[in-house]
């Protein structure tokens, strides 16, 4: 009756922990078998022939496992890389901060186009947040949902990440490199796709790590909250200025902004109604629709081209808003939508935090 092992030899594909049969696969277990069924008999002396060949099949047979195709699900569907990835270009803010925070420094970058950077030579002034950790100078690709595809293929990447936004052109991303796009504008999105991303570049003990260190960090972010503020009502909203400095838009506990002042133990305010084409968990009010809130504190995060420094400006010179109690109590605070709006990743979860602390000092 023959062993388990040789039974197991006629196998083909992979075996559960990541082993590989097939050619390379049998013929090593063969050998094993052989010299198994030898040390039955009697001693065995391996000579050093043998066991070169042992040992040259079975590294063999390790660097095959570890170069086995990666199949993965993502925003747009199905993607195959043939190895971990080793040289990833980075379309966005978001997919940046979701590389940098596994250690992989991206060959290539894109941004939005109407924030007109053309290189990226100098990341710590050129990439707002996220350029002190950019540690080489990746090349600018374009636009981050519609890149140059000649520079991008002139790159030879192995792997490129974007956003779901991106989906128009992901055909012609694939074409040139596997292509990864996430969603990313919804609370919980990073924790679920940063995952995915780890194991397309074989880091996936360092992605468990990250999610286990930045759910401590929230813990620990909220009990450092002010006393005044733990459990209280608060309302989150954008401000693009100019014509439209007398709209905000209300951000509701699904949207990722919403979402991270929810899980600092706020109660997110949100009076209104919905509007269903903002997309899910928003909500659209002008001035005047701010007087049905009751927030102890407010955020403005000044978005589009306005600054914080202006969302201040025109708050202060609009008479609804001045009659709101967070106003009179002085609990209203103006932020910058890049870092709170744009990067989304565990990365600004941390910087967040850290300039929410600055500011409510």
């Amino acid at each position: 009756m023959p062993c388990l092992p040789c039974r197991n030899s006629r196998r083909s594909g992979p075996l559960p922990g990541g082993r590989v049969t097939g050619a390379t696969g049998d013929i090593a277990l063969r050998v094993l078998i052989f010299h198994y069924h030898s040390s039955r008999v009697g001693p065995v002396t391996l000579r050093r022939p043998t066991t070169l060949l042992i040992t040259t099949l079975l590294t063999g047979l390790l660097a095959t496992a570890s170069a086995a195709p990666i199949t993965l699900r993502h925003a747009a569907g199905t993607t195959t890389l043939p190895a971990p990835a080793t040289r990833v270009v980075a379309l966005g803010p978001h997919a940046l901060d979701l590389l940098l925070s596994l250690g992989i420094q991206p060959v290539g970058y894109g941004e939005a186009a109407q924030l007109n950077l053309r290189q990226y030579g100098s990341p710590i002034r050129q990439i707002r947040y996220l350029g002190s950790r950019v540690t080489g100078a990746p090349t600018y690709v374009g636009d981050r949902f519609k890149p140059n595809l000649e520079v991008l293929a002139s790159l030879r990447p192995d792997l490129i990440v974007g956003e779901h936004f991106a989906q128009d052109t992901y055909p012609a991303l694939n074409a040139i490199a596997p292509t990864l796009l996430f969603h990313g504008t919804h609370s919980g999105d990073w924790q679920k796709t940063l995952p995915v991303l780890a194991h397309a570049v074989n880091r996936p003990e360092r992605a468990a790590q990250v999610i286990r260190q930045r759910a401590a960090a929230t813990d620990r972010a909220r009990q450092t909250l002010p006393a005044w503020l733990r459990g209280r009502r608060a309302l989150i909203v954008w401000n693009a200025g100019g014509a439209t400095r007398d709209l905000y838009t209300v951000l509701g506990p699904t949207d990722w902004t919403g979402g991270y002042f929810q899980n600092l133990g706020l109660t997110l305010d949100l009076p209104g109604r919905q509007d269903p084409s903002l997309g899910e968990g928003y909500l659209k009010l002008s001035s005047e629709g701010l007087s049905a809130t009751r927030a102890d504190a407010i955020f403005v995060i000044a978005s589009g081209k306005n600054t914080a420094a202006q969302a201040r400006r025109d708050w202060q010179a609009n008479p609804f808003a001045q009659r709101l109690p967070a106003s009179r109590a002085g609990h209203v605070y103006f932020l910058d939508i890049h870092l709170f709006g744009r990067l989304r990743g565990p990365i600004a979860e941390d910087l967040m935090t850290r300039e929410l602390t600055r500011t409510l000092r």
